[in-house]
């Protein structure tokens, strides 16, 4: 109980709890912790509610996209204000967005890959050439191993 010794301690009740200038009524209950609903955050991610009911942090604070537990009353984010309860429309992949075909767009005259098959190719071939030219380059400039080997007898 308050006021009461313990050995040559008094237990106080209450105290001060001012912090930045704010101060609790003791006319007024304790604040109830506040309860963070659960919401999409700006990458998509759904986050799941949860109760701010660690010590002194009871009030959810943050931002609509970003929530956290504060201890500050005036910085209580008001959640009704929040729109991002529900799958953002972009998340929404269950069929693919509607096409406006375009009239002029004509899909057999579209030669772009094509294009790159030709030229891929083109370097592929070069560079095989070149592999082979090198290949025979070396062949030729090789000494021949029966003339060396008539040689080295020769000097025995």
């Amino acid at each position: 109980k308050a006021g009461q010794q313990l050995g040559s301690f008094v237990v106080l009740s209450g105290g001060n709890h001012s912090s930045l200038g704010e101060q609790l009524d003791p006319s007024e209950p304790p604040p109830t912790p506040d309860f963070c609903r659960g919401y999409f955050d700006v990458m998509g991610q759904w986050d799941p509610p949860f109760n701010c009911s660690s010590g002194e942090f009871i009030f959810c604070c943050g931002t609509c996209g970003f929530r956290f537990c504060c201890k500050f009353k005036k910085t209580r984010l008001d959640q009704s204000t929040c729109t991002n309860y529900e799958t953002p429309l972009w998340m929404n992949t269950g069929k693919p967005p509607s096409r406006i075909d375009d009239p002029l767009h004509d899909p057999t005259r579209d030669k772009t890959n094509l294009i790159v098959y030709i030229i891929c190719g083109v370097v592929a071939i070069m560079v095989l050439v070149g592999i082979f030219t090198k290949l025979g380059l070396e062949k030729a400039h090789r000494p021949q191993r029966e003339h060396m080997s008539s040689k080295i007898q020769q000097v025995f």
